[in-house]
């Protein structure tokens, strides 16, 4: 066998492996999608119970601001009424305090109703985040291991890049532009062994007369007249003699 078509085989091997590492690679996208269904499903379950939870603490916020700003009232108003001079005014300031208290107990009733409310779904929010945050940390368990397991293929990749192309160095650049013309229109590996006269690669037996000349020079390849695949011949080990078999027997 030729040093070149001992590149090509090995140029084809590391294709074919190369092929099988970019199939995996394809498959992790959709590894992580999967991972993340689940979790997006506890997101949406989570965020409905922490929207309303959200609500009311945000209402009980406003609400006592308010409060706060109807108490300055208040006390601007009993101050103010220890210095008017009229009943008019006397009157006047009266009425705003009494329509700021007022607003102060509502929204005292309101901020307790908002807080019971905050009791009554306070169970099932730690329960749905508790939830959420197991199948968060198991996504981010599975991502990792996803992205470990590509950082590794991609590394196995490259090895395999690497020794392709130390045996591309063997071979002729016209064969090896067919060689890459070949594999870029995507028959993978580009050359294939021809057993029992027929390719291996697209399984359709070469004519006889092809087949006597590709064993007859079998120390290079030869093109499928079907795939276009570059083909190449390894003979059978030669058997033993029968003298040879008998003294074998012998010893």
């Amino acid at each position: 066998m030729s040093d070149e078509l001992q590149g090509l085989i090995t140029m084809a091997h590391h294709d074919l492996q190369i092929l099988g590492l970019r199939k995996k690679l394809k498959k992790i996208p959709v590894k992580v999608s999967e991972a993340r269904k689940q979790l997006d499903a506890e997101q949406i379950m989570l965020d409905e119970v922490q929207g309303p939870w959200n609500q009311f603490e945000a209402e009980i916020k406003e609400k006592t601001a308010t409060i706060e700003i109807a108490l300055e009232t208040i006390t601007k108003f009993e101050e103010h009424m220890t210095r008017v001079t009229t009943q008019k005014e006397y009157i006047a300031a009266g009425k705003q305090i009494d329509e700021a208290r007022r607003l102060n107990i509502r929204l005292q009733d309101e901020i307790l109703e908002a807080r019971v409310k905050l009791e009554e779904i306070e169970p099932r929010l730690k329960e749905v985040r508790s939830l959420y945050d197991k199948v968060r940390e198991a996504f981010e368990d599975v991502e990792g291991g996803i992205l470990h397991d590509k950082a590794a293929l991609d590394a196995e990749i490259e090895q395999h890049e690497k020794k392709k192309s130390e045996a591309a160095a063997q071979v002729e650049m016209r064969t090896l532009n067919y060689y890459k013309k070949i594999s870029g229109a995507g028959m993978v590996p580009a050359l294939v062994e021809v057993v029992g006269g027929v390719c291996s690669g697209c399984n359709i037996a070469l004519p006889p007369q092809v087949f006597n000349q590709l064993i007859a020079s079998h120390n290079r390849y030869h093109v499928c007249e079907h795939c276009n695949r570059m083909i190449y011949y390894v003979p059978p080990a030669a058997e033993p003699k029968e003298e040879s078999a008998q003294q074998a027997k012998v010893s």
